[in-house]
């Protein structure tokens, strides 16, 4: 199993886990996301969107702006990628929240839109009290 394999099944273990313990809605792997309005459609590795918000959730696909999404790096090569252009595309599409999985820093850069353009913060606003952590190789 590749790093970024270990990475997907940990983070989506985890948000799964909390998502359905706090009740607070779905979390997806590797789902399409359509947004309509800014012509966009991507495939994240995970995406979740809030409960309250659930209606966008249709049979293969997600037609609308999730809440959260989050990329794995599959090769250091990618992060550059990662931080710019699908960051960007992110913002642009105004989804609330974005994390960078790092399987080869074992790290998960959390950001938060704000006014337009990311942040980065130390604590999900979705996700307060999970620490993430991923595994070492």
């Amino acid at each position: 199993m590749s790093l970024k394999d270990l990475a997907f099944v940990h983070l989506l273990t985890e948000l799964t886990r909390y998502a359905r313990e706090n009740q607070s809605g779905t979390v997806l792997p590797r789902t399409l996301v359509y947004i309509e309005e800014k012509e966009v459609a991507v495939i994240p590795d995970i995406v979740f969107v809030k409960r309250a918000r659930s209606g966008i959730i249709q049979k293969n696909r997600i037609c609308g702006v999730p809440d959260l999404v989050v990329e794995i790096v599959s090769n250091p090569s990618h992060r550059d990628k990662l931080l710019d252009k699908k960051k960007d595309t992110y913002a642009r599409c105004e989804v609330p929240e974005y994390w960078i999985a790092d399987p080869f820093e074992t790290t998960v850069r959390k950001y938060v839109l704000n006014e337009g353009a990311y942040q980065e913060t130390d604590n999900s606003w979705l996700f307060p009290d999970l620490m993430v952590q991923l595994p070492d190789s």
